[in-house]
């Protein structure tokens, strides 16, 4: 698989890990929502919608909404004033219907609504809302990888965690002090 194509989950929150759609925010971005079915495949590996069927203007609206969502947490960390255009946007999401809860015959879960990809974006939207003005927001820490845009929720007691991924950001970053020990060692 592609860098284009993977995504970045285990961020702590669906909003962190639906801004990490677009990475390298600081150098040359990489933008990881190219077609409608990358859309699809996110919301579903990222568990907000199962066997949506995004297409092209779902696709455009989700990157507005994406970017307006990051413009809004980090703004709210940064304790700045937010752009009026990305509350209204970020707030017409919000309300928007639902699929709402049925059980079908078989007492299985079935919901119920309106299309299921602008609803995705929709709760989407909401969980932004919840994320800034809940107690989560002063734990959203930046990876500490100064190539790495991405934020992520430090869930730690200590409340330390430095990496959004020890296993990428992290490791590389071990790995050139080490390299670098060792040349200075030499």
């Amino acid at each position: 698989m592609s860098d284009r194509q993977q995504f970045r989950l285990g961020l702590g929150h669906p909003v962190l890990e639906f801004v990490a759609t677009l990475a390298r925010r600081r150098a040359e971005p990489v933008e990881r929502l190219s077609e409608p079915s990358d859309l699809s495949r996110w919301l579903d590996l990222a568990q907000v919608a199962r066997g949506v069927d995004c297409d092209q203007e779902q696709l455009a609206d989700a990157r507005d909404l994406r970017e307006a969502l990051y413009r809004l947490v980090a703004a709210a960390r940064a304790t700045q004033p937010v752009d009026p255009a990305d509350l209204e946007l970020i707030n017409d999401w919000a309300r928007r219907p639902t699929p709402r809860p049925q059980l079908d015959a078989s007492l299985r879960l079935t919901l119920v609504g309106p299309d299921s990809c602008r609803a995705a974006l929709t709760q989407l939207a909401q969980d932004g809302i919840a994320l800034v003005a809940g107690g989560q927001l002063p734990r959203i820490q930046n990876c500490a990888n100064p190539t790495c845009s991405l934020m992520f929720i430090d869930h730690s007691r200590p409340g330390r965690r430095r990496w959004c991924s020890m296993e990428r950001c992290g490791n590389r970053s071990k790995t050139a002090r080490y390299r670098k020990r060792r040349r200075t060692e030499a």
